[in-house]
């Protein structure tokens, strides 16, 4: 009995160290600029995108908005798979339009190992 439960938790413990996450899993997706404001920011991921689904047409409206590429499902995974290529921890959803049915995806990198940019001057001499 003893060495049933003994290999059973050796096995559950095996099987809970080989579970990896996929990157993009990891990064954290937040839809307030106050969850980012002490975060660098990396850069924007997308293009001001529809979150309704849509045609598979590409439809461009103007002013950098093109509607129907994807479904919104598909656009976050490809969101997250480019924050995740600049290193980011968290992927912030900005709002463009006021009822959110269009948002803008932005990479930010924050806690540990936040990026500070700093200016240093030098005098030529």
């Amino acid at each position: 009995m003893q060495r049933a439960l003994l290999a059973s938790l050796i096995a559950l413990a095996a099987s809970a160290c080989a579970y990896r996450p996929e990157p993009t899993e990891l990064v954290k997706i937040v839809d307030s600029p106050v969850d980012v404001r002490a975060c660098t920011r990396l850069g924007e991921v997308s293009p001001v995108t529809p979150t309704t689904p849509g045609t598979h047409a590409q439809v461009n409206v103007g002013f950098g908005v093109t509607l129907g590429r994807s479904t919104f499902g598909r656009a976050t995974d490809d969101m997250l798979q480019a924050a995740v290529a600049l290193g980011a921890t968290h992927l912030y959803l900005q709002q463009v339009s006021q009822d959110w049915s269009l948002v803008r995806g932005i990479a930010y990198r924050c806690g540990s190992g936040v990026i500070r940019r700093e200016a240093v001057i030098q005098a030529k001499g």
